[in-house]
């Protein structure tokens, strides 16, 4: 199948995979949650076998977040 793919079409088709092999990560930074290095991890392995990206998927989407820093008091 990738041999009959033309230049152009794998220039277009590299870029989106990569994208969304990166997905989970960035769905857990953006929300982010308390072991993003552990849904990034899953992620990677993901990348290889296929099942383990949807359970990174599903980490991402489900983790728990980080609490917000306080804020800083001024004195006036």
């Amino acid at each position: 199948m990738i041999a009959t793919l033309r230049p152009v079409e794998l220039l277009v088709l590299v870029p989106v995979l990569l994208l969304l092999l990166c997905l989970p990560s960035v769905i857990a930074y953006r929300r982010k949650v308390e072991r993003l290095g552990l849904v990034i991890v899953v992620s990677l392995v993901g990348a290889v076998t296929g099942l383990f990206w949807f359970v990174a998927l599903i980490m991402a989407i489900t983790m728990r977040t980080r609490h917000p820093a306080p804020p800083l008091l001024t004195s006036d």
